[in-house]
């Protein structure tokens, strides 16, 4: 049973319109949302912007453009738009033409492999925890709003919510090649990298997960799968829940992503069966058994290590 003493709610909407889904999943979320919009000290929006050369391996600006969207109706102070990039994150907002949301909300940006930072933690291979820093300002937030892409991923079998969060907040020296490598860390044996991404969120929570999947990317992600139409929009005030429901989505069972069972072992509800779901009545028609990285079988050796 989730630690909460109601089911988690979760946004589907179905729609071509990619900042439409995602307005209207942020409105499904009702009252909650919207106050803890309005009374948030600082709200941080975090993107995924793991290479700005390839937009299907990054946020929409349009998805982003939703979020202000809906938070411009309610409040006109600043906002913060950033992520931690594993490749410059000033490229890619430039490439994404990101300064354009400075005319749809009081936006300002931050690369936050250049902010201060506060220590946290990922476990190495023997699942004991070693300092990493992370983003001060990303931490320090009130009201931290993750919209991402749905995505494979070639290690942790999906990136979604939780998996920018956690590693999207990580900060490390950038190398001569121009790349952030927090692989060294993060990489460290699939159970270990799995109950980071659990642990990790359990200690610095987000607080609103969005999930466009109007273009996701399936096969080899997170930066050189395909593009695949699904035409939804997936939002909870319970970030796990929506990447459990965003990754039922794209055809895996729960018990197949590690961070996802180790976070139900943590009390937390998984199972989309028993969530609250409000917006697409037919939502599990939306299911569709996506292109797995072509690793998958070795991918679920995280259970080798519980």
């Amino acid at each position: 049973m989730s630690a909460h003493s109601s089911p988690p709610r979760v946004a589907v909407v179905r729609g071509l319109d990619r900042r439409e889904n995602i307005r209207q999943a942020q409105l499904l979320l009702g009252d909650a949302y919207l106050e803890k919009v309005k009374t948030a000290k600082q709200i941080f929006i975090h993107p995924n912007f793991v290479n700005g050369q390839v937009q299907l391996a990054c946020t929409h600006v349009e998805a982003v453009r939703a979020i202000l969207d809906v938070i411009s109706l309610h409040r006109a102070d600043p906002l913060i738009i950033g992520d931690a990039g594993y490749h410059d994150t000033k490229i890619a907002w430039n490439k994404l033409n990101y300064a354009s949301l400075a005319r749809s909300g009081n936006a300002q940006f931050i690369d936050l492999n250049d902010d201060a930072t506060i220590e946290t933690f990922a476990y190495d291979q023997h699942c004991v925890p070693q300092p990493v820093p992370a983003s001060k300002t990303a931490l320090s937030s009130d009201c931290i709003i993750v919209v991402v892409p749905a995505k494979m991923h070639s290690y942790y079998t999906v990136t979604l919510s939780l998996k920018t969060h956690v590693v999207g907040s990580m900060v490390v020296p950038g190398t001569p090649f121009g790349i952030h490598p927090r692989w060294p860390m993060v990489h460290t044996g699939l159970a270990p990298a799995h109950r980071t991404l659990c642990d990790w969120f359990l200690q610095y929570p987000a607080h609103v997960a969005v999930i466009d999947g109007r273009e996701a990317m399936e096969g080899n992600g997170p930066a050189s799968g395909t593009k695949v139409e699904l035409n939804w929009a997936v939002a909870s005030l319970e970030p796990w829940a929506a990447d459990a429901v965003a990754a039922w989505l794209m055809g895996f069972e729960v018990d197949e992503i590690g961070y996802l069972v180790y976070l139900r072992e943590a009390g937390r509800m998984v199972d989309p069966e028993a969530m609250e779901i409000v917006g697409e009545t037919d939502w599990r028609s939306l299911r569709r058994a996506l292109l797995r990285p072509e690793n998958f079988p070795e991918l679920l050796g995280w259970r080798e290590g519980r």
